[in-house]
Formats: C-alpha cells, sequence, structure tokens
C-alpha cells in the first residue's frame, strides 16, 4: 500500500503506524525503499541500546517525562524515543527515524494525528457500512466504496451542524423510517 502510494506521488510528512506494524522489516522498508519518515509506537520489550551492544528492553530504558531520546534500535539502527503515559497511567513508547525530532510536544502532536485517522475509519464504517461489499467484480467495489464515501461526507456535514453523535444520527435515521414504515402500513 505504502508503495503504491509513493507511485501516486502521496509525500506524507510522516507514517503513522501501531506498533502491530513497526516491525524491522516495515521500518527499513519505509525508510530505505521508500524515503519516508515514521513514527510508530514500540513494543514495551523492543530491544534498544543506549551503550553499543548492551540492549535492554525499552521498558527498562530511563525515559523520563516528556523526554527524547535518541537510542539503537536493535537490527535496525538509531531512533528517537519517547515515552508517553495516559490519564490511566498506561504507558506507550514512540519512536521515529527522524532524529532532528526532539521536542516533545511535536513528537507527540504528530503522532496524535493517527487516532484522527482511526476516528475517521471507525465514522465511516459505523454510518455507511462500507465494509459490507459483497461484490466480486472491481468496478462494483470501487462504486461501493465511492457511494459510501458520498454518503459519509453527507452524514457527517449533517452532524456535525446537528452537533450529535454518530449513534444519535443513526437512531433518527432508524426512527424516521420505522416511524415511516408504520404509518404507510397502518
Amino acid at each position: 500500500m505504502l508503495r503504491k502510494a509513493k507511485k501516486r506521488g502521496f509525500k506524507p510528512q510522516y507514517v503513522l503506524m501501531d506498533s502491530w506494524y513497526g516491525g524491522v522489516e516495515n521500518l527499513k522498508l519505509i525508510v530505505k525503499e521508500l524515503r519516508l519518515n515514521f513514527i510508530c509506537s514500540l513494543k514495551s520489550n523492543r530491544k534498544v541500546s543506549v551503550t553499543k551492544g548492551i540492549y535492554v528492553s525499552i521498558s527498562d530504558l530511563p525515559l523520563a517525562n516528556k523526554q527524547v531520546r535518541k537510542v539503537y534500535l536493535k537490527e535496525y539502527g538509531y531512533i528517537m524515543v519517547c515515552k508517553l503515559v495516559d490519564k490511566n497511567g498506561d504507558i506507550t513508547y514512540l519512536g521515529t527515524n527522524d532524529l532532528a525530532l526532539t521536542d516533545y510536544d511535536s513528537y507527540t502532536e504528530h503522532f496524535d494525528h493517527r487516532w484522527k485517522i482511526e476516528e475517521f475509519h471507525r465514522g465511516i464504517k459505523q454510518t455507511t457500512g462500507i465494509e459490507k461489499c459483497y461484490a466480486t467484480k472491481a468496478s462494483s467495489q470501487k462504486t461501493h466504496i465511492f457511494a459510501s464515501f458520498v454518503a459519509f461526507v453527507k452524514l457527517e456535514t449533517a452532524r456535525v451542524k446537528e452537533q450529535i453523535s454518530w449513534y444519535e444520527q443513526k437512531a433518527i435515521i432508524n426512527r424516521c423510517a420505522m416511524t415511516t414504515y408504520l404509518v404507510a402500513n397502518a
């Protein structure tokens, strides 16, 4: 997918991803082949080194709150890491190949864009049924996806204007349809 996006001229400032996609092969593809920067969450057991040849789990790395630190990621190379602690005390470790990204607030602000993308995907799935296409022909699938996007833009415009949630919007549509059906069949 990243190769295809690159061919199409897509040039993101950062490729943002969960730890699920943060394997060494993917990181090397992003940097060496595609020549892009990444920011990804790292599993707490990823091996890093501050002193050459001595590896520790990233969770054992002495990393102060809001500190960005340069470390050597095993089998990859140098990266900048930081630790995010949320309100519940849950810890997320982030890594980037952009060695100039040393400001914690900028670092985390870039990574927060990933959440907006997650919200978009959840919204389009819950409001349009985009994932429920049973067509086998590519042209039919493309039509379904396009129609889902058009519907989502219209629904989202109305939802934001009315200041309601996706769930309330869906309930309103269902109530209206049920009322119309009951009146027509009474």
